[in-house]
Parts: structure tokens; C-alpha cells; sequence
């Protein structure tokens, strides 16, 4: 769930006083441990991120956006070597909204197992868990991985962790599931999301990941969700979800490749239109290749990099729907990407894209990005 700060009047959220009070004494206390943190025997350290980014599109209605999307402060605290606390707190558009990106326990047991425990980002596709501005180079994250995987993704639960072997390794957890009220026919599962805020959670949902980087250069990776997605309302019928994800990253000298592909398959998307009046795909997918040259040691010196790159993207939030029913077109996207990134230092990212839009009644548009993006 999302709080908006500006409605105080809202018996759901907190109030605007209590909001400011806790990012006040979140920001403070992060400040303090910060200092801490400097020295490397202390058992807490600080980390976080932000993004500050300007958009402008030709698209019919739409306006021009300075926005400061997130920033978020994060903490890490080592009961021992081997229990280790971490936790992130997101303070999106410029404080508006707040959520709780993570707070998880790891007990360390050996590299092969270890468990997890708490409110943890799903492992599913190399983005979600790992979603730092300067770790992807356009100024919105690629739309597959937000729109069709829907990153940030967290949910509560439990579950193992480790390396099987050299350069392959694994997480596989029991967590809360979606719930099928909150589908929509433009944005798939996405809305389906609990948020860890009170959520439904009488269906579960297994979620694994695998990462093989046994071959120089290339890093491999598929990730699988399961679980039903009615919560307990029947009239969502057998409402429920799987999905794959497959990914694949290489890099040769300067030059960088990336390819990713997901499809969702939803149940019972007959009960959820009856619910909702949503025309929920049957099947929800989508992919992208994206190819990136580094400039380091040529344009800029070795300690900076500068990287240009183009992305092609297609996505369907329909691309199969139940008998009976009919697809709308302006759901199946495809988006060119087309920037460059500067890094003056690995941590920080100073971004420039445009991006071309089409959707599938043949209506198209563009839209220009920057962006500022940042770790620590």
C-alpha cells in the first residue's frame, strides 16, 4: 500500500504529521548510524539510492515531469557473523508516497544453505532485487521489467538461499501471494500486488530463482512463480498464477548484450472478469534485447565510463485472452530506447534516453528522459 502524504483525511494512510515525523526520525537516525558505520567494526552500516528524473512526451495529454522519484534509505545490522538484519525504507516523489521496499532476517549456515526470513524482493528476473539507478542505463527502468514483471516486488515469507556450486547459485522461498481483485487489463498482475501492508494472504505463492556465471563474460538466469491469486473469494473462481522468466547478460571487451523474456500465465480469467469488469490476459508477456558499448579509456579516462546504448522492447498484457472475449491492441507495446549513460564515478549515473512508442492500433509517440541516479 502506498501512503500519500497530502490526504490527511484518509482513514487509511497516515496522517501528514505522523509521515514527516517518521521520515524526519528515519533520516536522522540514518545520519547517526552513518557515522557509525565508518568505523568497520560496528555492527551497522548505511546504503541507499535515489533518482531524480525530467520526462517529456508528444503523446496526446500528456505533460512534462520533473520528478524526484525515489530516495531511499537503507540499514544492515550484524547481530553476529552469521545473523544479519536488512532493511530499506523508499520516500517516492519527493516524499508523496512511502513504502517498505525490505526488512528480512538472513541466518548464515554455510555458502551452499542458508535461510531467509521477512519481507523480501522477489527473485524474479536480475532487476527486481537489484534495481539501483546506475545498474540499468536508461532513466526508467526497462518496461518489461515494471509493467509485466512488476518491479519493485516484495512480499512476506521465508525460504532457503546459497551456492550449489561455483558460479551457480539459488534462492527459492514460501511467500504471500497476489490477489486477482487488483488485476486490470492495461497492467496485468501488477496491481495485484500486497505490499506486505495488510495484505489478503490466505493463498501462498513458491517464487525461485537460478544464476549460472560459470562461462566468462555471460551470466544466465531463470526465474519461476506459482500460487493461487483468489484469497479465499470464490467468486474468483481458481484464480491463480505462473510465471517464467528467462535472462541472459554477456559482455565482450566494450561491448555489452542483454536479453529477457517472461510470460504469465493467469487462471480462471473469467471469475476475475466477473469481479473486476477487467479483461485480464490468459497470457501476459513480453521481452526485450538491449546491446551497450562502454567508451571507458577512450572518451573518458579509466576511473569514469561512458555508455551508449539502444533497447527494442514488445509487451502484451493481452496476449492471449479466454474464449469469448477479445484483445485490445493499444495493449501490445513496443518501445525503443535509444541514450547514453556517464559515470564519474561507478556509484553515480548521469542519464539521457529517448524513448519511441508504439502500440498496436498504429498510434505512436516519443519521449525524451534525464536522469540522475545515484548509490551509496
Amino acid at each position: 500500500m502506498m501512503y500519500n502524504l497530502r490526504n490527511n483525511n484518509s482513514t487509511k494512510g497516515f496522517s501528514m504529521k505522523k509521515a514527516l515525523a517518521l521520515a524526519v526520525f528515519a533520516l536522522s537516525t540514518a545520519i547517526g548510524l552513518s557515522a557509525f558505520a565508518e568505523n568497520n567494526d560496528s555492527p551497522i552500516h548505511f546504503h541507499g539510492y535515489g533518482e531524480l528524473h525530467y520526462g517529456n512526451s508528444d503523446k496526446e495529454g500528456a505533460v512534462s515531469k520533473m520528478d524526484n522519484h525515489r530516495l531511499v534509505l537503507g540499514w544492515t545490522y550484524d547481530f553476529s557473523d552469521r545473523i544479519k538484519f536488512n532493511a530499506e525504507v523508499d520516500f517516492e516523489h519527493a516524499a508523496q508516497e512511502m513504502e517498505l521496499e525490505f526488512a528480512f532476517i538472513d541466518f548464515l549456515i554455510n555458502k551452499n544453505i542458508n535461510f531467509r526470513a521477512g519481507t523480501m524482493l522477489m527473485p524474479v528476473g536480475y532487476l527486481n532485487e537489484f534495481h539501483e539507478p546506475p545498474l540499468f542505463y536508461s532513466v526508467e527502468r526497462p518496461y518489461v521489467q515494471k509493467n509485466i514483471i512488476p518491479t519493485t516486488w516484495q512480499e512476506g515469507g521465508a525460504g532457503i538461499f546459497g551456492t550449489i556450486t561455483d558460479g551457480i547459485r539459488y534462492r527459492a522461498y514460501v511467500v504471500s501471494a497476489l490477489n486477482a481483485a487488483g488485476f486490470k487489463a492495461s497492467s496485468g498482475i501488477r496491481s495485484g500486488r500486497g505490499k506486505v501492508a495488510s495484505a489478503a494472504s490466505s493463498d501462498l505463492a513458491f517464487v525461485g530463482r537460478l544464476e549460472v556465471e560459470r562461462f566468462s563474460g555471460l551470466k544466465l538466469g531463470a526465474s519461476v512463480y506459482s500460487g493461487g491469486a483468489a484469497q479465499d473469494d470464490d467468486a474468483l473462481g481458481d484464480a491463480g498464477i505462473n510465471l517464467i522468466e528467462l535472462d541472459a547478460r554477456y559482455r565482450w571487451n566494450a561491448i555489452e548484450l542483454t536479453g529477457l523474456f517472461t510470460s504469465i500465465a493467469v487462471d480462471d480469467t473469467e471469475s476475475i472478469h466477473a469481479v473486476t469488469g477487467q479483461v485480464v490476459g490468459e497470457t501476459i508477456s513480453g521481452g526485450y534485447i538491449e546491446v551497450a558499448y562502454h567508451l571507458r579509456g577512450l572518451v573518458v579516462p579509466n576511473d569514469m565510463d561512458l555508455v551508449v546504448f539502444a533497447r527494442g522492447e514488445n509487451y502484451n498484457t493481452q496476449s492471449d485472452v479466454a474464449s469469448g472475449f477479445s484483445a485490445d491492441s493499444k495493449y501490445d507495446m513496443t518501445v525503443t530506447t535509444v541514450g547514453v549513460s556517464f559515470m564519474p564515478e561507478r556509484r553515480i549515473a548521469v542519464k539521457a534516453d529517448v524513448e519511441s512508442w508504439e502500440d498496436g492500433s498504429g498510434k505512436s509517440w516519443r519521449q525524451i528522459n534525464l536522469g540522475l541516479g545515484y548509490m551509496y
